[in-house]
């Protein structure tokens, strides 16, 4: 097993779910969905790739560990194809991926994440399949990048540096991407340098900013999976990851890693902190005045009875 204590979790949380691919025993439960009503025309092959899409990333063995069914890793993959030109489409994709916390029925928001190049060439009826090692074609090295993205996020939340493996591996896709003319997998690739998939695997395996990987591991297993059990404790713990974000922030601003923690748990720090001591309410909104000033009309409604 993974480790005992995700069997737990996701056992009680997911054991009566349907789960396609049973037999597979693969790591991700991955919703894929493909919107194609900004373009005309024949869709049928839209229908085929959102079914090779699946495929792809829930039967791909991507890890050396063995899943059971509950174990599973949900996530969800939503493609909005903008434009075709024969076999060749653009469009944008986000990724969100979600756990379960422990003794509770919520479950946290892992990252949510945004890529505006999102394009790709695909045949009618081409199945997908994952070489490791080697650039096949860019719509297999963008969902092969983003499973393990995926896999990075959940292994963080679990375990101390549990997600290092396969942020390296994501990078790796970087690296055998990047001869390639698709944007984003350099930083000289897009209008926007820190929004590239080279950035986003860059700030997760660069030492200097390794406490990302730290606060994922205390945020989720030392506050929010605690939160039932012992809340004043729990916070105090999220509330010490926070600052821990605060100072990478301080030292490095602008940094992707920051902004993709902030966009997948701002709506949830609200709700955590409604409800804590006052004097952990002060210093929660100490905290995210200097982490994410421009949000804070968000953060303040933790005052508000």
């Amino acid at each position: 097993m993974k480790n005992n204590i995700k069997s737990y979790i996701l056992g009680i949380m997911m054991g009566l779910m349907f789960i396609p691919f049973l037999s597979r025993g693969q790591e991700l439960y991955c919703t894929v969905s493909i919107d194609a009503t900004q373009i005309s025309g024949d869709k049928q092959p839209v229908q085929q790739m959102q079914d090779a899409f699946t495929r792809f990333m829930n039967t791909t063995k991507w890890t050396n560990d063995q899943f059971a069914p509950e174990e599973r890793i949900k996530c969800f993959m939503n493609i909005s194809i903008t434009a075709r030109e024969d076999n060749r489409y653009s469009a944008f994709a986000n990724i969100r991926v979600v756990r379960p916390v422990f003794n509770s029925t919520y479950e946290t928001v892992l990252c949510n994440l945004s890529d505006k190049n999102f394009d790709f060439t695909y045949l009618p009826f081409q199945e997908l399949q994952y070489n490791d090692g080697t650039y096949i074609d860019n719509i297999t090295a963008l969902l092969s990048f983003y499973a393990y993205v995926i896999l990075g996020f959940d292994y963080d939340s679990y375990s101390q540096n549990g997600g290092q493996t396969y942020f390296l591996k994501a990078q790796e896709i970087v690296n055998l991407s990047s001869a390639s003319p698709e944007v984003g997998w350099t930083l000289r690739s897009s209008a926007n340098p820190t929004n590239t998939r080279f950035a986003l695997a860059d700030n997760y395996v660069n030492g200097s900013y390794k406490v990302m990987h730290s606060v994922a591991f205390k945020y989720h297993r030392s506050g929010l999976d605690k939160m039932e059990s012992d809340p004043v404790n729990a916070r105090k713990s999220i509330l010490e990851a926070l600052t821990e974000v605060k100072q990478l922030n301080s030292s490095t601003p602008l940094l992707r890693c920051v902004r993709v923690f902030l966009d997948a748990k701002s709506p949830e720090l609200v709700s955590i902190f409604k409800k804590a001591l006052p004097n952990q309410k002060n210093d929660f909104l100490s905290v995210m005045q200097s982490l994410d000033p421009m949000d804070m009309n968000r953060y303040n409604e933790v005052m508000k009875q």
